[in-house]
């Protein structure tokens, strides 16, 4: 056998080991660092609540518009299936999404989550959205608010598929444009 067959061997045998053996959770602050190049997989585990990211804004004027969800479904194409850079990019903001979702339930009582390196990234990411961002040619926002807006903020509520059910999970304060 060539060298790239007994990789495969190899591969399918330690997924072979590692599903009939229970490892422990590995856990430590070095870790931390290296959750950006691995995907939150618990949505695997069945349908369950899974986080989303909604944003508002404040006009001139003191008007909020309407929660609206960050991450809309985008339009699928032929060439999606060998390119497909804006879904990639939209997922690795949910991605993110849920990385904070986590850190949210990990938190120890008293400790502050704007300290977070995650809620700090989700809220530039509602910043990008509010401001208009896109990806490739479909905006974040289905439907874009008033570029007139002074202040936003954004919410991460636990919702399933259909969402028809949601639940808070966090509300941000009021951030300044």
């Amino acid at each position: 056998m060539d060298f790239t067959t007994w990789l495969i061997v190899a591969y399918f045998a330690m997924l072979a080991i590692n599903l009939r053996k229970r490892w422990g959770v590995i856990d430590g602050p070095w870790l931390f660092f290296f959750r950006a190049f691995f995907p939150n997989w618990k949505f695997y585990h069945g349908i369950q609540l899974s986080p989303r990211l909604y944003v508002r804004g404040q006009s001139d004027t003191a008007n909020w518009t309407d929660w609206q969800l960050i991450y809309p479904r985008l339009t699928r194409k032929a060439l999606h299936l060998f390119h497909n850079p804006d879904v990639n990019l939209a997922l690795a903001h949910q991605n993110l999404v849920d990385h904070l979702a986590n850190d949210i339930n990990d938190m120890a009582d008293g400790e502050d989550i704007r300290d977070r390196v995650t809620y700090q990234l989700v809220e530039q990411l509602a910043r990008q959205a509010i401001s208009g961002a896109c990806w490739g040619d479909q905006a974040m926002l289905p439907h874009p608010l008033k570029s007139n807006l002074s202040a936003f903020q954004f919410q991460v509520r636990m919702e399933m598929p259909d969402a028809q059910n949601s639940q808070l999970m966090l509300q941000s304060p009021v951030v300044d444009r």
